[in-house]
């Protein structure tokens, strides 16, 4: 089967425990070079939303893992670490 031939992968409707955590570290890493404010502005959230997420108090949302993977220029399929992601 060619490369075109594959489906591509299915992003969850629900992250699982191992992608969110895949998600706050992407995040931790994006606030931590630039402001609090410019992250959560950049990303369409409430500050308080995104401290909630790296806090692990909350379960970052799909679209939320959305948001982080376009700000942080990522592939959401490869930040969720789903197989046959490009690394």
């Amino acid at each position: 089967m060619s490369e075109h031939e594959k489906e591509p992968p299915s992003t969850p409707a629900v992250l699982t425990d191992e992608q969110a955590a895949r998600v706050r570290e992407r995040l931790e890493r994006f606030a931590r070079g630039t402001s609090v404010r410019i992250a959560a502005r950049s990303l369409g959230y409430a500050r308080r939303y995104m401290h909630a997420v790296i806090a692990g108090e909350i379960r970052p949302s799909v679209h939320f893992a959305a948001q982080v993977a376009r700000v942080t220029r990522v592939d959401l399929a490869a930040l969720l670490g789903l197989p046959g992601a490009a690394p």
